[in-house]
């Protein structure tokens, strides 16, 4: 009769360890899983404005911020999203396009050009938080809107 009760404990012990050993793994797992979600889930998206830094445009005074849209087109015409009133601005003159993160400046043909930071823009380029675009007369400057 005690080998019995040593056969039964010996047992119960292995079946305690055993649901100790599976329970500190499942937790380690789920830990880890936490922490990898943590890593993955990307920030809440930061919003991104155009802030008029020059313009002889009376309906764009300086200082005004102007939200951006995934995909923004600048120019004289109404359709655009932001609506330039500039003689030398063309109808859609420039795109700026969020893609993966990245905002892209792209000149749409205009004969008067778009400037990146005073420099003629040749093909589409990616956008650094900072830089000047300028259409005509008017200077914007792409800022976060954190």
């Amino acid at each position: 009769m005690s080998l019995e009760w040593v056969l039964l404990g010996l047992r119960i012990l292995a079946t305690v360890i055993l649901y100790t050993f599976l329970g500190v793994a499942f937790y380690i797992i789920w830990r880890e899983l936490k922490q990898l979600e943590r890593r993955i889930t990307p920030p809440a998206p930061t919003s991104y404005q155009l802030r008029v830094v020059a313009a002889a445009d009376p309906s764009l005074p300086v200082g005004e911020t102007l939200p951006l849209q995934p995909v923004t087109v600048l120019g004289r015409s109404a359709e655009n999203t932001i609506v330039v009133e500039d003689d030398s601005a063309a109808a859609a003159h420039a795109r700026l396009r969020r893609e993966n993160g990245v905002w892209w400046l792209e000149d749409l043909g205009s004969r008067s050009g778009t400037l990146l930071n005073d420099s003629p823009l040749s093909k589409p380029t990616i956008l650094s938080e900072g830089d000047i675009i300028g259409i005509g007369s008017l200077r914007f400057k792409l800022e976060s809107s954190r």
